[in-house]
């Protein structure tokens, strides 16, 4: 009950704040759906839609506030985010398991298209990084949820650590720990170079925990995945960052000191990642692979529509190779990856548009922190935005989370931060620092100057 209460007035804090802001009417729809009360709730909150609700909202914040939204800079963005929605329909009236589809479209649907006016509606800093607050504060609840049961020995292979409600997508191991790992580099960020942290230094060890819990949990889930992405940002971070020599200390550091208190059904699950061949669960992503690379072939365009790995019952005996574990699945083995999901369930022309939209969001992001003439907010941001897509897209690599919504996100982001520019130096600080610059005669001489022209030098 009084978490009930809490999320009410929550939303009603993004209600009232929002209906002059369409930005804060943005976050209010992507904490319900990212954090979906209506799901975690046991009173009278349960089910509601409040998802429906808080879109509506926002719909209509945009309508009364449309001088307040910015066209994205890029108009590739718009193009490809609306021609893979178009797209998907498409492939969803034509599916060959039209209930399921449905249901997968609804869900993806509405995710795209909210993310799709994240760049409309950032149009500044501070909005930008209410966005990036509202995105931390979401899912460092799970993550702290997660983190601390894994720390008291909780979790296990398949065990939900978030809630009992099948429905919460954060349930699956694999997903969690990726989008843990994913979302370290903007804790980073925003206890670096935030304003609000810069204004309350206390928000750094919050972060500093959550990120410690983010790792935690990679211990709980069990999860292969989550060590995978987690080396993908090591490598990352000793690329594009400084902090080589602390990165390589606490890569080797660390494990050493974890390895005595690390579970043996931990250590004992990490050891088959080098041995796919003879364990099934690697061994069954294998197989659906190969699959899928042959039902794309037989239908190349648009594919099966979404959920079309139910084909896949009883057929994945005969892609076993000599030497491989033989996969028996009487019923359908999901895709296991991002890349392949979208080429079975939309075809060729699907997975062209979804690696657009993936290589963009890299590009983009990547542009934002190279370029000399943005300021060290701005790159650091850049880098981080880029660094999560990529380690989302490497733990994406072995679980479907093509439709999930944190690439989206990224996505929209990166082209909001694109459109950022750094701040203006009014005339008066201006005129300040080249007064600086000159020797106390020369500062005279200025003043002087600038009085005969009717100016001022302060």
């Amino acid at each position: 009950m009084i978490t009930d209460i809490l999320a009410v007035g929550l939303m009603i804090l993004f209600v009232v704040l929002g209906f002059t802001q369409p930005f804060v009417a943005l976050c209010g729809v992507i904490w319900v759906d990212l954090f979906k009360p209506q799901l975690l709730s046991q009173s009278f909150l349960y089910d509601r839609p409040l998802s429906m609700i808080m879109t509506a909202f926002f719909a209509l914040s945009m309508l009364f506030n449309i001088n307040k939204l910015r066209w994205p800079k890029h108009p590739l963005y718009v193009f490809v985010v609306a021609t893979f929605m178009a797209w998907i329909t498409v492939t969803t009236f034509l599916a060959q398991f039209p209930d399921a589809a449905w249901f997968k479209w609804d869900a993806a649907f509405k995710t795209m298209l909210l993310a799709s006016f994240i760049p409309f509606a950032l149009i500044n800093r501070e909005q930008i990084e209410l966005f990036l607050w509202t995105l931390i504060g979401t899912m460092g609840f799970f993550f702290f949820d997660a983190g601390v049961k894994s720390l008291f020995g909780g979790g296990g292979y398949g065990v939900a650590l978030v809630s009992e409600n099948e429905r919460v997508i954060w349930n699956e191991g694999s997903t969690l720990a990726t989008q843990a790992i994913s979302a370290l580099p903007l804790l980073y960020f925003a206890g670096k170079h935030s304003l609000l942290a810069k204004r309350i230094p206390a928000l750094k060890f919050i972060l500093a925990g959550l990120a410690i819990t983010g790792l935690l949990l990679l211990i709980g889930t069990q999860a292969r995945t989550g060590l995978v992405a987690l080396l993908a940002l090591i490598l990352l971070a000793l690329k594009y960052t400084r902090s080589r020599g602390t990165i390589i200390a606490i890569a080797i550091i660390a494990p050493l000191l974890a390895m005595p208190f690390l579970p043996q059904a931990w250590m004992d699950r990490m050891t088959t990642i080098t041995s796919s061949q003879q364990e099934s669960s690697a061994q069954g992503r294998v197989v659906v692979w190969r699959w899928t690379i042959d039902y794309a072939n037989e239908h190349p365009f648009t594919g099966g529509g979404f959920n079309a790995y139910f084909a896949n019952a009883g057929q994945l005996g005969k892609y076993a190779r000599e030497g491989e574990v033989v996969i028996n699945n009487p019923h359908g083995k999901a895709f296991h990856n991002i890349f392949f999901e979208v080429l079975g369930e939309h075809g060729y022309v699907g997975l062209a548009l979804f690696m657009t939209i993936v290589i963009h969001t890299l590009l983009v992001s990547r542009r934002i922190f190279v370029r000399k003439d943005n300021d060290e907010w701005l790159r650091s941001f850049g880098l981080c935005v880029f660094m999560s897509t990529a380690v989302y897209v490497v733990g994406g690599m072995f679980i479907g989370v093509a439709f999930y919504p944190w690439l989206y996100y990224m996505y929209g982001l990166a082209v909001a931060l694109s459109a950022v520019v750094a701040p203006v130096i009014s005339t008066n600080e201006e005129e300040n620092a080249a007064d600086a610059r000159l020797p106390p005669r020369g500062r005279g001489i200025l003043r002087r100057r600038a009085a005969s022209v009717g100016g001022s030098v302060q």
